[in-house]
């Protein structure tokens, strides 16, 4: 028994002297909207945070249940910490089946609230807390003729379908924007020349989220 009671003594007295990590500092830099995954889909999202980690090792936010509180939302992060100042970028996934309305929210000036939270021997700790707010451009139209260019000027691909209305006429379009990047309607029948009221009428689609209606004056 005298082997066994000094391998456990060694044991304790191994585990008494290896350091308990101490929490990092963070500080909330900005976010991005860094585009749609087709799989999925998942809406990606950057998120940039300057850390402090005053450990003599690296530190990996697993270790402490580092997640994002995004809205409802709880997003396990996933990066290890060099020794003293780093600034990472984290990439969380948005999906549709649990991020609808967090989704609409963020991607509108209305926001959704963002903490970074952990735990630091056995307590809880909030590193930062902010609103998060990335609202989409509006799209731009130019004419050329009777050729229409809708502009997107968004990182996120969007689906456009409606119509051409003018002179009591209502003439249906479609297309597909890709992100930052530009679609051309051909409208036959439009006379850009004769007088009265036109308009491009686009229910615009993020795949896989949500929709809303945008009204364009020709």
């Amino acid at each position: 028994m005298a082997p066994l009671k000094r391998a456990l003594a060694l044991l304790l007295l191994l585990a008494a002297c290896t350091p308990r990590p101490l929490p990092p500092e963070a500080r909330f830099l900005g976010a991005e909207v860094l585009g749609l995954e087709a799989e999925g889909p998942a809406l990606l999202l950057g998120l940039k945070v300057a850390f402090q980690n005053p450990n003599p090792f690296p530190l990996p936010l697993e270790a402490l249940g580092v997640v994002a509180r995004l809205g409802p939302l709880t997003l396990p992060l996933s990066a290890t910490l060099p020794q003293g100042e780093s600034v990472q970028t984290i990439t969380l996934r948005l999906r549709p089946a649990e991020a609808l309305d967090t989704a609409r929210r963020l991607l509108s000036r209305e926001g959704v609230p963002l903490r970074l939270e952990g735990r630091v021997l056995g307590q809880g700790y909030t590193f930062f807390q902010t609103t998060l707010a990335l609202p989409l451009e509006p799209l731009r139209v130019r004419r050329v003729g009777v050729n229409l260019y809708v502009e997107n000027p968004n990182p996120l691909p969007l689906e456009a379908q409606g119509e051409v209305r003018f002179l009591g006429q209502r003439l249906a379009v479609r297309l597909s924007l890709p992100a930052k990047g530009e679609g051309r309607l051909v409208v036959a029948g439009f006379r850009p020349g004769l007088g009265g009221e036109r308009e491009l009428w686009l229910r615009l689609t993020l795949p896989g989220f949500f929709s809303w209606d945008a009204v364009f004056p020709l």
